[in-house]
């Protein structure tokens, strides 16, 4: 089976309209979908970066301490921060940002926590995650066979922090009575999470994001935001 190219794949995440073969391949094939949301899950990221995270020239004070203590002349080796220049022109700026992400796929560097190799995985479930109680939400969740074990990648972009607490990722029995915690996934973050050693997907298929409160209580919360069931 042809994949979709990762540029044009980092296109469709920027919101750029491509091919009908591109749409229907999506459609039916778990592996460049759950690419695609990874993508989708960077853009989101990045289109939500201001001016304040933008790094900034440190004060002279704190360059001549630097020096001082690493035994340098005053502004040896120093490199001053430049702004980047913005290229012009909306599609000259799209194309732009899609090779900046497939170059930071194809280096490995990890944002997020984000891809492996696709020569290393192999997606074999994948889960809509789907708004509890309209709260609005939604993501997905995949299981990836690689070479140390299964993994859980879930992505839920558009998470909010929570001030008193923290999302909590769980995989449960289809009727939700039994629940395991798998680990937690920070706001604007992609979560991936070894599984357990013998741990069956097809018994607990149900992936469950919560948000939990410093209390004490290692049990569910019972305020979902996301949830749904893993298919192979």
């Amino acid at each position: 089976m042809l994949h979709c190219d990762d540029e044009d794949l980092s296109l469709i995440a920027l919101g750029e309209v491509t091919g009908q073969e591109d749409e229907a391949h999506l459609d039916a094939c778990p592996r460049c979908q759950s690419r695609l949301d990874q993508l989708a899950a960077v853009v989101s990221s990045a289109r939500s970066i201001t001016d304040e995270d933008r790094p900034t020239m440190a004060p002279p004070a704190v360059w001549s301490a630097i020096t001082a203590e690493l035994g340098m002349a005053s502004g040896d080796n120093v490199v001053p921060l430049a702004r980047p220049r913005r290229a012009t022109g909306g599609r000259t700026w799209l194309i732009a940002t899609a090779a900046a992400v497939v170059g930071v796929l194809a280096g490995g560097v990890v944002m997020a926590g984000l891809l492996d190799a696709p020569s290393t995985q192999d997606v074999v479930a994948r889960a809509d995650l789907g708004p509890i109680d309209s709260s609005g939400y939604s993501g997905t969740a995949v299981v990836e066979t690689r070479a140390d074990g299964a993994v859980l990648v879930v992505t839920v972009p558009d998470l909010p922090g929570v001030d008193d607490g923290y999302y909590e990722v769980w995989m449960a029995t289809p009727d939700t009575s039994t629940m395991v915690a798998i680990g937690t996934l920070s706001p604007g973050q992609q979560g991936q999470y070894p599984l357990p050693a013998g741990m069956d997907v097809d018994s607990f298929p149900v992936v469950d994001v919560s948000v939990e409160h410093f209390d004490g209580d290692a049990g569910h919360s019972a305020t979902s935001v996301v949830r749904g069931q893993l298919e192979a």
